[in-house]
């Protein structure tokens, strides 16, 4: 197979593998982290042609770290290249600015670690539908089935030669052609077969156009109320979903709570006892457009995975 690569800057203090363990998108298809190679691997397309994208940190050193990109499967030029990298930004949220956020978890009694270990940054897919759907199968159900979930679906999309098991996302198209049969017996998704063949008719038709979403949370006259609206109106997005995908958007400033919340509030601001939202929203009130990406920052260091990268730089998630 032919190859190309490229080089990315990335901002200062950037963790390739904070960001791709920042939740768990990295154990869906068709995303991939490699521990032993430190590698993140996803499969991209132009058109209806997969690539095979492996990225990885190079030339650590006084200079800001880069990402070093190996694109490989079929026919590459420059285009190709280039739309990697630009991808590839959005996914692993490198044009966005944290050093306001860094400030406020230098004040924070335990998020003092994040800054240090270049955590902060959502590992999210470059298109806001992949994104959706993957949502809609997480929904009312553990973590374990969902990846099963998302995984069978992945398989739908179109395979690298010589690589059946190395498939890119499918499209709405590809979704709706397999059909409601495939998606209740292979995929096994349930109830929310109905909310994605729903989501997928109403982007193929022109009803919906979740590609848009990125440019409207870049327009600081779009509210975040507004954005969760459109999230909400989505069949099958309640408000716990709706909060996740506003926080790929970049937009931070609406507090998601839910049992989850409720149970870390609990157990780290009110000494066991159950809070009220009034409470949850007054623990976070202080970090303004930042708290519910405070939230979950002070969640995710409560993870094994947190734990191990605080591990690798010598912290503990008080540090």
């Amino acid at each position: 197979m032919n190859a190309g690569s490229l080089k990315l800057k990335v901002p200062p203090g950037f963790s390739l593998k904070a960001t791709v363990l920042s939740h768990g998108w990295h154990e869906c298809a068709p995303m991939n982290w490699s521990e032993g190679g430190r590698c993140f691997q996803t499969i991209e397309y132009n058109g209806d042609r997969p690539y095979r994208v492996s990225v990885v940190e190079n030339d650590h050193g006084r200079r800001a770290p880069k990402l070093a990109v190996t694109v490989d499967g079929g026919d590459l030029d420059d285009g190709v290249l280039q739309r990697t990298g630009d991808r590839l930004r959005v996914t692993l949220g490198l044009d966005r600015d944290l050093s306001e956020f860094y400030e406020l978890c230098a004040q924070h009694p335990r998020l003092s670690a994040i800054p240090r270990i270049g955590g902060g940054r959502l590992i999210r897919s470059a298109s806001m539908t992949e994104n959706i759907i993957k949502a809609l199968c997480a929904t009312n159900v553990n973590w374990t089935q969902a990846v099963k979930m998302i995984n069978r679906i992945a398989q739908l999309g179109p395979y690298m030669p010589h690589f059946r098991n190395l498939t890119a996302w499918p499209s709405p198209r590809e979704i709706l052609r397999a059909g409601e049969r495939y998606l209740n017996e292979v995929c096994r998704l349930g109830y929310r077969t109905e909310s994605i063949l729903a989501f997928c008719h109403a982007v193929c038709d022109g009803r919906f156009a979740p590609e848009s979403l990125d440019t409207m949370a870049a327009d600081p006259a779009v509210s975040s109320d507004d954005l969760l609206a459109l999230l909400r109106s989505i069949h099958g997005i309640g408000p716990s979903s709706a909060h996740y995908l506003l926080g790929f958007l970049g937009r931070h400033d609406r507090l998601s709570i839910d049992s989850a919340t409720v149970a870390h509030v609990s157990q780290l601001h009110t000494n066991g006892r159950r809070p009220t939202n009034k409470q949850i929203e007054r623990v976070y009130a202080p970090y303004g457009r930042w708290k519910n990406l405070v939230y979950w920052c002070e969640n995710w260091l409560t993870w094994a995975t947190a734990s191990g990268i605080l591990r690798e730089a010598g912290l503990n998630e008080r540090q």
